[in-house]
């Protein structure tokens, strides 16, 4: 009786070798089981992968924010830009009906453009210059001994915000030198 087969350790061990010697440790849970510490790695990486997401939206959301903020204001500057800009050109006529010796009308425009200047509105010159239609608005052309194309004159200032045109100038535009066999 004492045959070593007999034992339930040993008959256990000659059943794992009939099975293709696959030994599976006492105690080990199936395969589909997880430990409770690989249940909470799956449920920290879940957790964490969804805050890095959440922070990134966030942080598109505060971009964004920004941006629009930016933008408005841009815009209702723009828009009161434009306004001041009627009394900017009213000052200009009015200094030149006077002269241009009338001080107090002088010092008033210098004050206003030091103003819109600090709001980033610049007015541009163009008298001289190529006819670019972005930046010019032709309201005639004439005969000129200048190239074609060429600003002979400005009647109305062109401004800027920034690097953004907000009003083009107005400007009388050369047409090249018409010869008098044309006439």
């Amino acid at each position: 009786m004492n045959d070593s087969a007999d034992t339930p350790n040993e008959q256990k061990s000659e059943m794992n070798q009939e099975d293709g010697g696959n030994l599976i440790p006492e105690g080990s849970p199936p395969d589909e089981e997880k430990s409770p510490l690989e249940l909470l790695k799956a449920e920290y990486d879940e957790l964490n992968e969804k805050y890095l997401r959440l922070a990134a939206d966030f942080e598109n959301f505060r971009k964004r924010s920004v941006r629009d903020v930016e933008q408005r204001i841009t815009q209702s500057l723009g828009q009161f830009a434009k306004d001041m800009l009627e009394v900017a050109d009213s000052l200009d006529r009015a200094i030149q009906a006077e002269g241009g010796s009338h001080e107090g009308l002088t010092q008033i425009q210098k004050l206003l453009v030091q103003v819109m200047k600090r709001q980033g509105i610049e007015s541009y010159e163009s008298v001289g210059e190529k006819f670019d239609p972005t930046r010019h608005e032709a309201i005639a052309m004439i005969p000129s001994p200048k190239e074609e194309g060429i600003i002979c004159d400005q009647v109305c200032r062109g401004y800027c915000l920034k690097d953004k045109i907000i009003r083009p100038a107005q400007v009388v535009v050369s047409q090249g030198s018409v010869s008098e066999e044309q006439h």
